[in-house]
């Protein structure tokens, strides 16, 4: 069975009906209408009540459904807009629209990082991997170490999406220790890293380089005293 749906219209034509048809299969059947079932043209035109609607739709192709002209979509604020129907759209792999609102804030990616001290001061980090620490070095040692290599990763890190290749790169680092003025806590409160490191090429922009590595090295950006740093590249202060 074929469902149709019928729309009355107004103006003169041949027929007073509007049909819209369906098919399943291979074809699309338009279903007939008894001609002594319609109105006359002139009656219709003549009725100032009916509110003229747009011509009927024709059939694109005899295999293909009827256009339309718009599809209504759904806005941010809960309202509907006009949309056209071969306007592109952003899916995400799910097939959901994605939200294009500049506002809609961006989850930032998460970095988890574990570290286990054992019985012996043997380190373990979340794989398993094991590090032996001497007891001689002491909490701030490591810190400072740390400041050293996450400098230095962060600079490989601005330096390889620049096409630019860290060689021989070496550094270190000091820091004070004492009250801090304000809450009088025991901090760092002075800390200085020096960085010798060769880049092939050398960058034409390399003090915007050096200044990314700096701001990306998240343990100096979660010191309160931000450290101050002194750059040799290529064998140049």
């Amino acid at each position: 069975m074929i469902p149709t749906k019928t729309t009355r219209r107004s103006g003169p034509s041949t027929s007073g009906t509007a049909l819209r048809s369906f098919g399943f299969g291979f074809g699309v059947f338009r279903p007939r209408v008894d001609a002594r079932l319609e109105l006359a043209p002139q009656i219709l035109a003549g009725d100032g009540q009916l509110v003229p609607r747009p011509a009927r739709l024709e059939l694109d192709e005899f295999h293909r459904r009827i256009p339309t002209a718009v599809a209504a979509g759904v806005a941010l604020v809960l309202g509907e807009r006009a949309q056209a129907d071969d306007e592109p759209q952003r899916t995400s792999r799910s097939g959901r629209h994605v939200c294009d609102d500049g506002g809609v804030p961006v989850k930032p990616r998460e970095l988890r990082f574990a570290v286990d001290l054992g019985v012996g001061g043997e380190f373990l980090d979340e794989n398993g991997l094991r590090l032996d620490v001497p007891p001689e070095w002491t909490p701030e040692h490591l810190l400072l170490a740390a400041l050293v290599r996450c400098s230095l990763a962060s600079l490989r890190y601005h330096a390889g999406r620049a096409g630019i290749t860290v060689g021989d790169a070496s550094g270190s680092a000091q820091a004070t220790v004492t009250k801090r003025d304000g809450d009088e806590r025991y901090a760092v409160v002075e800390a200085e890293v020096a960085l010798a490191v060769e880049l092939q090429p050398e960058p034409d922009d390399l003090a915007g380089l050096l200044a990314k590595a700096e701001r990306d090295c998240f343990v100096g950006a979660s010191l309160t005293a931000k450290p101050s740093y002194r750059w040799t590249v290529n064998g140049r202060a």
